[in-house]
């Protein structure tokens, strides 16, 4: 069980030590559930690079994911553990200041 908890953590620590999944996250926190098509869009990436990242969130439990069709939709994951810390970390955040992120980028 240790183990299992210890790599779980790894997982969580491993996703939020980059700054692009975290600013993904701050844009579902302002979004709520969106459609990968529609985070592509925003940060101008292409979809392949989105669905790595978006892979590495789901798998440390941060985020869901819905599938409808042939699109997934994700979300965060309020029943993480991790999820009220970024909550606390984002409410500082303006969405305006997310959008001059992404277009300094």
């Amino acid at each position: 069980m240790t183990n299992k908890l210890l790599t779980q953590q790894a997982n969580q620590f491993k996703a939020l030590s980059d700054e692009f999944r975290l600013k993904i996250l701050l844009y579902l926190y302002f979004y709520g559930e969106q459609c990968v098509c529609d985070i592509c869009n925003f940060f101008n990436v292409g979809q392949s690079n989105i669905s790595y990242h978006l892979k590495l969130l789901y798998d440390a439990n941060m985020i869901n994911k819905r599938q409808l069709a042939v699109w997934n939709y994700y979300s965060l994951n309020s029943e993480s553990p991790i999820y009220p810390y970024l909550c606390e970390i984002f409410k500082n955040i303006s969405q305006e200041e997310l959008k001059e992120s992404v277009s300094d980028s």
